[in-house]
């Protein structure tokens, strides 16, 4: 049992090992394609999330189920390597999550092919409820829904923030809007809000969503920045100018990030800019992991790089 009263945020929700690839372009179906360079790294959008989190100066852990497999071994002392608290994740007989990244070197695009564990449920025991109170963050990223429904719930009965990735659709829509309903920080990528409310705008969908309950709700467009809802209002933010090497993670570790500047008691302005500064230093290199930046890092990029001026709009 961990009795650790600093950990600040933990994570539930997908963890795995990348294996990734990068070829020059990506073959068409029943071809083939030399590959350049392969290297393994830890995975998984929650994993990416808490791990910035921690590189960043926090304090950490992780909530989940591994299997009793090579994997499973390599996954967690990877975790250690980051300094995230390991102590109460569950080993069960079967087969971690793994997943293959090939990564087109031409466009810093990806493609994933990912297995997703058939491993049971987290077993929310005592010390796990009080792990979850403990902590001012609990992320998540719904790829499990019933681990992240019953986070959520416990989280909720203590002063536990809830942020929720929302890049994981359930195809009973109810259960979609059940968790965003219980989300305080919401941020999501620019499809999700359109199919969870069945709207073409996604302006007019994020307005939606902030009526849900959450205090910030932002969404991730990629090279268009960010767009957050500000005072009922649409604020859009811009990217950072980059040359990209892969964009493996960038949305993943964008939320850790984000979780981190709110625990520096920065703006809301500010923590987009921080966790796109942090976004855009991941995408520098190979994989949602290793380029993830340190606070000193992240501090000396945006005060070398042009962040635009902001833009309103009203709807």
């Amino acid at each position: 049992m961990n009795s650790n009263p600093t950990i600040t945020a933990i994570a539930v929700g997908h963890l795995c090992q990348d294996n990734i690839c990068i070829a020059n372009g990506f073959p068409k179906q029943n071809t083939s394609i030399h590959i350049k360079e392969t290297e393994i790294q830890s995975g998984g959008a929650s994993s990416q999330a808490i791990a910035a989190f921690s590189r960043l100066g926090g304090v950490a852990g992780f909530l989940g189920v591994l299997g009793k497999d090579e994997k499973g071994d390599w996954l967690v002392n990877d975790l250690k390597k980051e300094k995230i608290d390991t102590s109460l994740i569950d080993r069960s007989q079967g087969n971690s999550s793994f997943s293959f990244v090939y990564v087109n070197s031409k466009n810093a695009e990806r493609t994933l092919f990912n297995y997703h564990d058939r491993l049971p449920s987290i077993n929310f025991t005592q010390d796990k409820i009080d792990y979850i109170k403990k902590a001012s963050f609990l992320h998540l990223d719904g790829t499990m829904y019933e681990n992240a429904l019953e986070a959520a719930k416990i989280a909720k009965k203590g002063n536990t923030l809830v942020s929720l990735d929302a890049c994981s659709l359930q195809v009973d829509n109810e259960k979609n809007l059940r968790l965003v309903k219980m989300a305080d920080i919401f941020i999501t990528n620019d499809c999700y809000p359109l199919k969870l409310l069945n709207e073409k705008n996604l302006e007019k969908a994020m307005l939606k969503i902030a009526t849900f309950g959450a205090k910030y709700v932002i969404a991730t467009c990629g090279e268009k920045g960010c767009i957050a809802v500000k005072n009922n209002k649409i604020i859009r933010y811009p990217a950072y100018k980059i040359n990209p090497v892969d964009t493996t993670g960038a949305g993943d570790v964008f939320h850790g990030a984000f979780l981190r500047a709110l625990e520096l008691n920065y703006d809301l302005d500010y923590c987009i800019k921080f966790a796109s500064a942090v976004s855009s230093i991941n995408c520098l290199s190979i994989g949602g992991r290793k380029g993830i930046p340190s606070l000193k890092q992240t501090e000396n990029f945006i005060n070398t790089n042009k962040f635009s001026n902001l833009e309103e709009k009203c709807l």
